[in-house]
């Protein structure tokens, strides 16, 4: 027992999982890159949200851990930074941004570091929260639904999807089935920026290029079709609506290219 305990208290031990825990913060980093650009389906939100609460209470529990390595000093300083793009790319999805801003809390205020640095700090990382929260809810009073991708996710057409023979895209919908103007509009994404997450699936939404945007009408008629043509030597997937040719938006080259 007491060389475990020697081994724990080992100083280099320490360090070693003070270097571990900025994948924490590379984490929220990469949770709140999800929240930015993708579209998420969970197969089983509660299984994955017990995950998701283990990682961040288990990483609480390294970083007061290591709380005297400078290591960790400096790492809780950049937590807060990863958690406030959290909180504006997934506002509104408060058990994502909940456990985190928890983590961070505990161990910027558990932290050894410098007293005089951590007010000076932790004045300036509230400030930026409570300004980012004031300005997110004043765009939405004056200007209406904030979206970084260019669509509104909350009117995706869960039930449709079409890919391509190749599988590289797909076309996607988004209902717009209230106001005087009822429309449906599709969206062409590439699926090579996808990913795979416990009990669900992430799938690029950002950079996604709008194909065709049509009345509202009978959306079991698929107006969308995938065909495969030989352009420039090349096989590639070709979109038509209403059989008619579109450009595939993810081939058409800058003006720069096809003047070169």
């Amino acid at each position: 027992m007491d060389k475990i305990v020697a081994f724990l208290k080992n100083k280099w031990f320490r360090r070693g999982v003070a270097v571990l825990c900025y994948g924490y913060t590379a984490f929220i980093a990469w949770v709140a890159w999800l929240c930015l650009g993708y579209y998420m389906i969970l197969e089983n939100p509660a299984p994955l949200f017990i995950l998701y609460l283990f990682v961040n209470m288990a990483s609480l529990g390294l970083l007061i851990y290591t709380r005297k390595q400078v290591i960790t000093q400096v790492n809780t300083f950049i937590i807060p930074i990863a958690v406030l793009a959290l909180l504006v790319f997934g506002f509104g999805h408060w058990y994502i941004i909940v456990p985190p801003a928890v983590v961070m809390t505990i161990s910027f205020l558990a932290a050894r570091s410098n007293e005089t640095l951590k007010t000076v700090f932790g004045t300036i990382y509230l400030l930026m929260f409570v300004v980012s929260i004031a300005a997110f809810f004043a765009i939405q009073i004056f200007i209406g639904k904030i979206s970084f991708t260019g669509v509104d996710l909350s009117r995706r057409d869960t039930s449709y999807e079409y890919v391509s023979k190749s599988g590289d895209y797909r076309v996607v919908r988004y209902l717009q089935d209230s106001g005087v103007r009822r429309t449906v509009s599709y969206y062409v994404e590439e699926t090579a920026g996808d990913c795979s997450i416990p009990f669900g699936e992430c799938k690029m939404v950002i950079g996604s290029k709008h194909l065709h945007t049509a009345e509202y009408e009978n959306l079991n008629e698929d107006i969308v079709e995938w065909r495969t043509e030989t352009v420039e030597g090349k096989v590639v997937d070709v979109p038509y609506v209403e059989g008619i040719r579109k450009e595939n938006p993810y081939l058409i080259k800058p003006l720069e290219e096809t003047e070169e």
